[in-house]
């Protein structure tokens, strides 16, 4: 079985109402606005937040950043979605500040996530931060691991806390699971030394709810 090594390019927590602050919304009044100045309103912000995430992508290359690695080129992506400050879902198995696990592009994947419900229930939580975890795994020799991995990290989740990611619609790849990995693989999924403020679990009568589906 051929192993892989895993080394996370990982963001800073990012709030979505400071990063819309930055650029002179108040989103306490969003509501308030016509269609028009929210769409443009949501848009601004997410194509700020893009950019701080494109950042920490380039960030962790260090001198090694090549236009094989530029962000939005990743087709073979891996990347985790989690919750902080304070904030964890409370599953069957116990907390996690995990919400979702996906795979693909992760610049396009990545960007929907953002308009689809991360915006929304930011929202509606009151300015909840937010952290990305992201990796690119295998090259044309294993153009199928990164489908491994995501289901490896679905599978482990699912392990340890009874369910699936809060916001995961499926489980990931079906079938076995052809590689390995090492490294710091663990990472998104270590809890250990969180002091846990606020254990949520939201309704599914939760307008911005949806589970979510990568193609």
């Amino acid at each position: 079985m051929a192993s892989i090594e895993i080394g996370w390019a990982e963001t800073a927590l990012i709030s979505v109402f400071e990063e819309a602050r930055h650029l002179g919304f108040d989103l306490r009044k969003f509501d308030a606005q016509t269609e028009d100045v929210q769409a443009a309103v949501k848009k601004a912000t997410v194509d700020r937040i893009i950019c701080i995430v494109r950042e920490a992508w380039r960030a962790s290359y260090d001198h090694e950043y090549g236009a094989g690695q530029d962000f939005n080129d990743i087709r073979n992506g891996v990347y985790v979605i989690s919750m902080g400050d304070g904030f964890a879902v409370k599953y069957t198995g116990g907390c996690s500040e995990i919400m979702y696990i996906g795979r693909g592009v992760i610049a396009n994947r990545i960007r929907s996530h953002l308009f689809n419900w991360i915006f929304d229930m930011s929202r509606s939580l009151r300015d909840v931060p937010f952290r990305f975890y992201m990796e690119t795994v295998g090259d044309g020799r294993s153009k199928g691991a990164f489908k491994d991995f995501e289901h490896h990290l679905l599978e482990q989740f699912s392990k340890k806390f009874q369910e699936k990611p809060l916001v995961n619609k499926i489980h990931g790849r079906e079938g076995h699971i052809t590689h390995s990995f090492s490294g710091n693989w663990k990472r998104p999924l270590d809890g250990r030394g969180k002091n846990y403020l606020w254990e949520i679990r939201p309704s599914k009568r939760n307008s911005w709810f949806k589970e979510y589906k990568d193609d």
